[in-house]
């Protein structure tokens, strides 16, 4: 991990971009004390799974009544209880 107060942090900006990519960790300090204030490190991204369609086609519609409308009156009616 290396170690760098924030003058140094931003007089030399692109070069810790270029180290945080490639995987070092940074951490800022601030002040006299230099007390880290921040940690900078690389970003990990996730491999989403891929989604398989129409796996849930056979099991029906949401709503199994065909007559249900959405009103807003049943949708709030309930909230004059909450305020």
């Amino acid at each position: 991990m290396i170690q760098m107060t924030v003058g140094d942090f931003k007089a030399h900006f692109s070069s810790v971009l270029e180290q945080v990519m490639q995987g070092e960790e940074v951490q800022i300090l601030y002040g006299r004390a230099k007390k880290p204030v921040a940690c900078l490190n690389k970003i990990v991204e996730k491999k989403q799974k891929r989604r398989i369609p129409g796996l849930y086609k056979d099991y029906g519609p949401y709503w199994e009544d065909e007559n249900f409308r959405l009103t807003p009156e049943w949708l709030f009616d309930d909230m004059d209880d909450l305020m």
